[in-house]
């Protein structure tokens, strides 16, 4: 059995911030044309079809993070974390439910809480709501609002987060990243490079 990469959201270089969502084949064959690319999320897609393109990108030590909630194939039990974890060889789970989360640590998975800020009070909220031991790292989405808000704030963020949802430019995900986010999701390909 093979282990899960040594590459980690935890520890990306500074050239390996920008991480894009994967949503198919025909994308994440692209993928291996982008140096810089040192983490990958796939989500709306079915993991069985790219268990081939996972052990690629696993021997090419690029970090492999499943939007558990949003993936065809696989459901988000125990049985399937496990199997996630010991046979597709993924580095970590991103999931809006702690639950889950609790369970991906069992298996030795990374664990990545979602979180929506639809305003600062359901933020702060659902940051008082997070589970410290189940979660090594947060989700913020959509990464448009962190230069708004991580300053504003009565609670520090009590982890280290990236940032996803409605980056449209090199422009906002430079702000984004300014503004503390270790890494952010990209979903637009032009934005893989950047």
């Amino acid at each position: 059995m093979h282990s899960r990469s040594t590459s980690s959201l935890l520890t990306l270089p500074t050239s390996g911030r920008i991480i894009p969502a994967i949503e198919n084949r025909a994308q994440f064959l692209r993928l291996f044309d982008t140096a810089a690319v040192r983490a990958i999320l796939l989500r709306h897609c079915n993991i069985f079809e790219l268990a081939g393109l996972i052990e690629r990108a696993h021997q090419r030590s690029i970090a492999t993070y499943v939007s558990i909630d949003h993936i065809d194939g696989i459901h988000a039990d125990a049985a399937g974390l496990r199997y996630l974890a010991e046979h597709i060889h993924i580095t970590g789970i991103i999931s809006n439910h702690p639950r889950i989360l609790s369970l991906g640590k069992e298996f030795g998975l990374e664990t990545v809480q979602r979180i929506f800020a639809l305003d600062s009070t359901g933020l702060e909220t659902a940051l008082h709501s997070v589970e410290l031991e189940n979660v090594n790292m947060l989700d913020i989405s959509p990464a448009l609002v962190i230069p708004h808000i991580t300053e504003r704030l009565r609670i520090p963020l009590p982890l280290p987060f990236i940032a996803s949802g409605l980056l449209l430019n090199s422009n906002h995900t430079q702000e984004v990243l300014h503004a503390g986010a270790v890494a952010v999701v990209v979903a637009r390909e032009q934005l893989w490079h950047a």
